[in-house]
């Protein structure tokens, strides 16, 4: 590589001795060569090179050295033909130079032109790669914000005793945040100062991290003081960029090296009470993460329910009424999340692929005659886009299908009904007679979500090869009847209420006065009858 550098670095020196050794070469042929035989054509050669060493001085140069050279040959030359045709053929040399002059300068210019071209090709390509991978950044972003706040739900509703949850809830975000520290505090009215640790933490290294531990348990905190102290106060998520330099960090002051820098807190809210914080902590300094800190606020909300569920089961003083309105915030909350972040996703990483994919059509088609050898990156760009663009696609369908709001639900269990069948090759067949279609959102949420366990239900365990599906109206009564021909469900099975997904359908249904009958039999087949009140 520096040998090759080294030659180019000195070519133009090379080619200028080239040019003036070759000038004298066909001057001294030309003033020895009778008249009538030279006429001062190679002098060309002078523009030539110039040429050769793209500098526009030395192709200057060339046609007014050549030029001087052919008069001056004219008069030095020995004597011989006939003085006419001597000068025309003089004129016609200088002629033929200065042509060649003006069609090498047209010739640089247009390299110049392409190889500034051939950058701005190359600088669009670059461009247009960082957009790409931002775009899949953002996609995978918004997937992992989804997949953490389904853990948490599925978490926070399990029977499971609180202390298993709320150390898998801190196990969990710490994974998903890279976060080595995760830590509870709870809200103790009788205690002075309220806030005291839960001792329930995530440690990826017990020793490390044993020094800040110890001080932590051994600390309690009054509303606004230290990180706990200020989500306790304003009831939203807080974040410090480096713990030892944020004068209202008290833990920061016991040790010379607590081993934490960057930290976030959010709290876990029963509606608008407080009655804990959980907090994480990096090694490192770390700049605030908006997005994360607003999936935390959603978050801290769904935890609410397992100190909820807690106080419920220790004073045995909620009726089923209460846990029902409890259960269906919950699902509001879940489905007005799943509705914001398919609404990100569409208004900006779906607008923004399909600008980039019409960009880079238009550019591949420039580039298959400007620059061939990048023809083949902006088509790999072009198949990524298109890779990426369905995948979105779905992700939004998944989280919440625009039809369901556009068209109502009719239209949406059809078009459930025909994605199933392509999906999964299961045959589908759809008798769906509502005499009246329009029905609240929430309703028509409601009996979408049991529909899609049911057939996530009939995908996971029946082996069916053919689902029947009929939805009707009947005396203010929607009823939506799900059959298929598999294996069936055992009866035990459907009456140990073990099953999370099957209590998840009786729950949405008896929010809105309905209910949900299975019957099954072994090898014979299941049949789910959903029915809920119109109003």
């Amino acid at each position: 590589m520096f040998a090759l550098k080294y030659k180019l670095k000195d070519m133009p020196i090379v080619l200028t001795v080239i040019w003036v050794l070759l000038a004298v070469f066909i001057f001294l042929a030309d003033i020895f060569i009778p008249t009538g035989v030279a006429d001062g054509m190679l002098y060309v050669a002078l523009v030539l090179v110039g040429l050769l060493a793209r500098n526009r001085r030395l192709l200057l140069g060339g046609a007014i050295l050549g030029t001087l050279l052919i008069i001056a040959g004219f008069f030095l030359s020995p004597s011989g033909g006939e003085i006419w045709k001597v000068v025309i053929n003089r004129m016609l040399s200088i002629f033929t130079l200065w042509m060649a002059y003006f069609l090498c300068r047209l010739q640089n210019r247009s390299q110049k032109e392409l190889a500034d071209a051939h950058l701005n090709l190359e600088d669009n390509v670059k461009d247009r790669t960082l957009q790409l991978n931002e775009a899949n950044r953002l996609l995978k972003q918004e997937s992992d914000f989804v997949q953490l706040h389904k853990d948490i739900a599925v978490a926070s509703n399990e029977t499971r005793n609180v202390t298993d949850t709320f150390q898998y809830c801190l196990r969990r975000i710490c994974n998903h945040a890279g976060w080595p520290v995760g830590h509870l505090y709870l809200v103790d009215k009788n205690a002075q100062p309220p806030l005291v640790s839960s001792t329930l933490w995530h440690l990826d290294d017990l020793d490390q991290f044993e020094t800040f531990r110890t001080i932590s348990e051994a600390t309690a905190f009054d509303p606004g003081i230290g990180l706990p102290g200020r989500v306790l106060e304003s009831g939203k998520p807080a974040w410090i960029i480096d713990v030892t330099q944020d004068p209202n960090f008290p833990r920061a002051q016991l040790s010379h090296d607590i081993g934490v820098k960057a930290g976030f807190a959010f709290p876990v809210l029963i509606r608008e009470e407080v009655v804990g914080i959980m907090e994480f902590f990096s090694e490192k300094a770390a700049e605030p993460e908006d997005e994360l800190l607003e999936i935390m606020a959603y978050l801290g909300a769904q935890l609410g329910r397992v100190i909820e569920r807690q106080r419920a089961e220790e004073g045995g003083l909620k009726s089923r009424q209460q846990l029902l309105n409890l259960y269906h915030r919950l699902e509001m909350i879940q489905e007005e999340e799943r509705t914001r972040i398919a609404r990100e996703i569409h208004d900006e990483l779906a607008q923004v692929l399909t600008a980039l994919k019409l960009e880079i059509s238009l550019l591949k088609k420039k580039l298959a005659t400007q620059a061939p050898a990048l023809e083949k990156n902006a088509e790999m760009l072009l198949g990524l886009v298109d890779q990426t663009i369905p995948s979105i696609k779905e992700l939004i369908h998944d989280l919440r299908p625009p039809i369901l709001d556009d068209f109502g639900l009719q239209e949406t269990i059809s078009w459930q009904g025909k994605e199933f069948e392509r999906r999964t090759g299961i045959h589908c067949s759809l008798d769906l007679n509502l005499m009246n279609p329009e029905i609240d959102s929430a309703r028509t949420t409601a009996m979408f979500r049991i529909f899609q366990e049911t057939l996530n239900n009939v995908v996971r365990h029946a082996h069916a090869r053919h689902v029947k599906v009929n939805l009707e109206d009947e005396a203010n009564i929607l009823t939506l009847r799900v059959e298929d021909d598999g294996i069936g469900i055992d009866s035990k099975h459907l009456l140990s209420g073990n099953s999370l997904g099957i209590m998840g359908m009786r729950e949405r249904a008896r929010v809105w006065g309905g209910h949900v009958d299975i019957q099954s039999e072994s090898q014979k087949g299941t049949t789910v009858v959903v029915r809920i009140s119109r109003s």
